[in-house]
């Protein structure tokens, strides 16, 4: 399916729900910026949500629409020709123009004492075209230069978090999923993966205020878990967690290693911090951050690899950083840290020092 018939049935799906929508059940969303360069936003994602179906007196019926794309910069690290990671990225590296839209079903079950759901389950259909600028070869990776994809994905979600007024967190968020692409739409994308993940959020103190945010201090936890397996999994699957929104690999979650690292079929990553959230800045939402971190991960078996199809091993680093919450549409942060462990399993390059440093946009999660 071409670029222009995908944006053609995109926007057919809007304007067939759309009319129907009263005010009061339609909810529009803001899901994301897509980054160029890591720093330069280079696109968005925007939701839109249905909630006047009403099977269920016991929760929310919805329907979800998501679409988005942008024009993005990305890299291969791995060596075209024989699957196996690479020390050497130069020539791998590519720009992404991309466009992605997802449709779903979700069901509620019970409610949260905000009135939104606490326990769900949902369907999504998802769609994306990515093309990639380069002349890698395909012959191991028979996406590398760009694919339409098609997937669809079940699972159960449980979401008891909520932000007080004070910008801190409390509660937690668990989810387990299964996505399928099948082979028969397209060759290049007939993968089928498993995918689950926990978060907690603990306050610990909150200076009575008021008003704004004086002060305050919260624990957060991630733990993610990640296998997928098929005849050609996609660049993109290899390099993310699954779920309701993909997350970077273990590369980055693990914070210090790079974050297209560590493609492999399967992955782990957990995470412990502690956030202390400063006073409000003219307004309420705005508020700075001062945090420490602990990330750990685990990784197995590099897909298509002629050489490093079984290798494993562990990952972790350490470290702190500041940030800034504008609203809670961006949040901007700058990171500091210490690989804990030199993998050596890996032919990646690394610094001598195991020093970084690095720019953020949005918390770790």
């Amino acid at each position: 399916m071409g670029f222009r018939k995908t944006v053609a049935v995109a926007i057919a799906a809007i304007a067939f729900i759309s009319p129907s929508f009263a005010d009061d059940v339609l909810d529009f969303g803001f899901e994301g910026v897509r980054f160029f360069d890591s720093v330069i936003p280079g696109g968005l994602d925007l939701s839109l949500t249905y909630l006047g179906l009403g099977l269920s007196d016991a929760a929310d019926t919805k329907l979800f629409l998501k679409a988005g794309g942008g024009y993005e910069n990305a890299s291969l690290v791995r060596d075209p020709l024989t699957g196996d990671p690479s020390a050497a990225i130069a020539g791998n590296e590519y720009y992404s123009p991309n466009f992605q839209w997802e449709l779903a079903f979700i069901q509620g079950f019970s409610r949260r004492d905000d009135g939104d759901n606490l326990l769900e389950a949902f369907a999504f259909y998802r769609g994306r075209y990515d093309i990639y600028l380069n002349e890698l070869s395909e012959s191991v990776f028979s996406d590398a230069r760009g694919m339409f994809g098609t997937s669809v994905m079940a699972g159960v979600s449980y979401d008891s978090r909520v932000l007080s007024r004070h910008r801190s967190k409390e509660g937690v968020y668990a989810e387990a999923t299964a996505e399928w692409g099948p082979g028969f739409i397209n060759e290049k994308t007939d993968f089928w993966r498993v995918s689950g993940q926990l978060r907690g959020f603990l306050p610990v103190y909150d200076l009575p205020s008021d008003g704004g945010n004086l002060f305050n201090v919260y624990l957060a936890g991630f733990l993610g878990a990640d296998y997928a397996a098929g005849t050609s999994v996609p660049i993109y699957v290899n390099e993310s967690f699954g779920g309701r929104s993909l997350r970077d690999s273990i590369g980055n979650c693990v914070r210090g290693y790079g974050w297209n690292k560590y493609d492999t079929s399967f992955k782990s990553a957990a995470t412990a911090e502690v956030r202390l959230v400063g006073p409000a800045i003219v307004l309420d939402p705005i508020v700075p951050y001062l945090f420490g971190f602990v990330d750990a991960g685990y990784y197995a078996g590099f897909a298509d690899s002629a050489n490093y199809s079984e290798a494993s091993g562990f990952l972790a680093s350490a470290g702190g950083g500041v940030a800034l919450d504008l609203v809670g549409f961006a949040q901007a942060s700058f990171i500091v840290g210490l690989r804990l462990v030199d993998d050596a399993a890996v032919p990646y390059a690394y610094d001598a020092d195991s020093f970084f440093t690095g720019v953020k946009f949005f918390l770790h999660f």
